[in-house]
């Protein structure tokens, strides 16, 4: 398995009533906490203020990530409108562990 992190930024279609957008997003918050409790995002957090929402994802490779976010139910109604930034991270610790060797010279 491996670790993503996920920025998801909602711009709603022009005209698109509010109340339609909170249907839909409400939909994709249900499905996001059965996610959760499976275990497959580890944290996510709502932007205050912004239609963004970021978190940890701990999926086995991008193809599992392009499968988990088609299957979204946001992404099924309202697509194009939600643009995706994906990185995959790596615990801090193993970062240092390899600065340590590296400047250590082992």
């Amino acid at each position: 398995m491996a670790l993503f992190f996920v920025r998801a930024t909602v711009t709603p279609p022009a005209g698109m009533p509010a109340r339609t957008l909170y249907e839909i997003w409400d939909r994709e918050a249900q499905a996001a906490l059965k996610a959760m409790e499976a275990g497959v995002i580890k944290g996510l957090w709502k932007v205050a203020g912004q239609r963004v929402v970021i978190g940890i994802l701990d999926l086995p490779d991008g193809d599992a990530i392009d499968q988990a976010i088609a299957s979204l139910p946001i992404m099924q109604e309202m697509g194009p409108s939600v643009s995706w930034e994906v990185l995959p991270v790596r615990p801090y610790e193993n970062f240092a562990a390899d600065l340590r060797k590296a400047v250590s010279g082992s």
